[in-house]
This record gives structure tokens, C-alpha cells and sequence, in this order.
């Protein structure tokens, strides 16, 4: 009985896998969408050494639009999120390089830019929408356009997975 009904099921609506799409087809009517879980950071994201930040525990809870240049450096289990940028800039003379380095346990929000030859600081905090063209010390929240000391962080700012929420 029930290989009957899904039979029957099954040429009334058509549900196939084509192409990276859901076909979804109901009384001859077609309809496409894009499959939910196309979304991986190695067709949505510009990171050249993706391998190699993973294995640092670097989180992305929302892989999409991340771009980050090959030569930044990035610490161990940062979380950046959606539509950030992490990009060569001015040369800084002091550190050798044009690409930022980001330390330890570092939070960078949503549309974040960071760029040139920075250092950010171990348990810093980048706000939503930063643009982020100078040092951040560590244990310091900083936000704005351009990127603007806010507070320091304090112990219970840490939630789950040492993502820093304020």
C-alpha cells in the first residue's frame, strides 16, 4: 500500500535534484529554487586558504560574501560572519606586510572591512558594518566608520562557543 501511494504521490508532484536546484513540479506547473544546502563557504566565499583556517577552529555561522586575501593572517577560533572583508591596504613597514593579522579568539560581525597591515588583538570584537584601517588593541570592542574604540570587554560578555556577544 504504501509503495502504491508513493507512486501515485511521486506523479502528482514531482520533486527532483537538478543542477544545484530543487524542481519542484505540481499539476504541470514548475517551479525552481535554489537547494538549501548549496550554501558552503567554497561556492559562496573568496577564502584561498580555507583548509588551513578551519583547522585553526576559525568559525563562519553564516557562510556567505566572506572574502579574505591569502595573505592575512587569522588566529585560532575567531567567528566571522556574513559579507566581511579582510583585505590587503597600506603597507605597514613595522610589521613587513599590506595584509592584516588578526589574533586568537577574535569576533568580526556582519559587513565588516579590515584592511592593510593591522594588527587586531586577541578577544577584540569588530562591530557590524566596520571599517577597520587602524591597530585594535586586544580585549576591546570597537565599531563605527571609521572604527572607533567602544569599551573593553569584560569576562561575562562570553557566551556559547567563546563567541563574544555585547
Amino acid at each position: 500500500m504504501k509503495k502504491g501511494l508513493k507512486q501515485i504521490f511521486s506523479k502528482i508532484i514531482n520533486l527532483r535534484l537538478k543542477q544545484e536546484h530543487i524542481v519542484f513540479t505540481f499539476m504541470g506547473i514548475k517551479t525552481k529554487f535554489r537547494a538549501p544546502v548549496i550554501n558552503r563557504l567554497e561556492t559562496n566565499c573568496c577564502i584561498e586558504n580555507l583548509d588551513r583556517h578551519l583547522a585553526n577552529g576559525t568559525y563562519f555561522p553564516h557562510p556567505v560574501g566572506i572574502c579574505i586575501c591569502p595573505d592575512a593572517v587569522i588566529g585560532k577560533k575567531c567567528h566571522i560572519f556574513q559579507n566581511v572583508t579582510i583585505g590587503m591596504g597600506k603597507y605597514n613597514p613595522e610589521l613587513k606586510t599590506s595584509a592584516p593579522i588578526i589574533g586568537d579568539k577574535v569576533v568580526i560581525w556582519a559587513n565588516a572591512v579590515i584592511a592593510g597591515g593591522i594588527t587586531i588583538g586577541n578577544n577584540a570584537v569588530i562591530g557590524m558594518g566596520s571599517v577597520v584601517t587602524k591597530d585594535v588593541p586586544p580585549n576591546t570592542v570597537v565599531a563605527g566608520n571609521p572604527a572607533k574604540f567602544i569599551r573593553k570587554t569584560r569576562e561575562d560578555d562570553y557566551l556559547e562557543k567563546n563567541v563574544l556577544y555585547i
